[in-house]
């Protein structure tokens, strides 16, 4: 049974906690403030002051995570080159984009630029990370499958392209809004991640996040999860979405 621990709080002193006690964590999944000028009650989303954590975020989550392991990060495209800097600059790997939509994010159309229905997954690693697992996602081909040229058929390729097209393609989801979340990420597309990147008992880490997705997303998977966020509404939903 999953070990669920939910903090109500500044992710840098959980995490500074974290490290003071020698706890480090497998995997580490999370989705960070976009610095859009989000309006909350919480913290300053404005883009100058999300860019100026930046720095301390990716160095806090290095430090606590264990070596050869991962870090899944969803963020906003605008910003989208301070991580890419800001991770180099602090030891992390850089290792794919993982490419998603998101549903109506709420941005107007710009009468001078394209949309901004690309939603992007940063994949980090400290060190050169493990090899992913095996999980269920494209099937073969039947062609492929019954050729006898084949020697070693699966069902399954077992090859993840960075570009999701399959049901999941969605990074985020249908009912942000009934959790009292802007920006609600896709359960189902995070417990794939978690099956990929993490084993079954490991610890899963999340700074940021929000309405629970995540650690519902562990607790299906059988992962132990520490999850934190600075809303304490937003906290009071995740642990009521998770326990149900």
């Amino acid at each position: 049974m999953s070990n669920i621990q939910l903090y109500n709080g500044n992710c840098l002193e959980v995490m500074d906690n974290l490290i003071q006690q020698g706890i480090k964590v497998d995997l580490i999944i999370t989705d960070p403030p976009y610095g859009v000028g989000y309006k909350n009650q919480y913290y300053d989303d404005s883009e100058d002051a999300v860019i100026r954590q930046i720095y301390h975020w990716l160095q806090s989550m290095y430090h606590v995570l264990k070596e050869d392991s991962y870090l899944a990060m969803f963020v906003g495209v605008k910003n989208l080159d301070h991580w890419l800097v800001n991770a180099k600059i602090t030891g992390w790997n850089f290792k794919n984009i993982i490419a998603t939509r998101s549903f109506n994010n709420g941005a107007k159309r710009a009468p001078n630029n394209f949309g901004f229905q690309f939603q992007p997954i940063l994949l980090f690693s400290k060190g050169k990370g493990h090899t992913f697992n095996n999980v269920d996602f494209i099937p073969t081909s039947k062609e492929w499958f019954n050729d006898k040229r084949n020697k070693n058929p699966n069902p399954y390729t077992y090859e993840y392209p960075n570009w999701i097209k399959t049901e999941w393609a969605f990074g985020t989801a249908k009912n942000s809004i009934k959790h009292n979340h802007p920006n609600e990420k896709n359960v189902d597309l995070i417990e794939f991640l978690v099956k990929v990147l993490s084993n079954k008992d490991d610890i899963v880490f999340d700074p940021f996040m929000g309405s629970g997705s995540s650690g519902i997303a562990c607790k299906r998977c059988e992962r132990d999860f520490i999850g934190v966020d600075i809303n304490k509404e937003l906290v009071e939903v995740a642990k009521e979405r998770i326990e149900k």
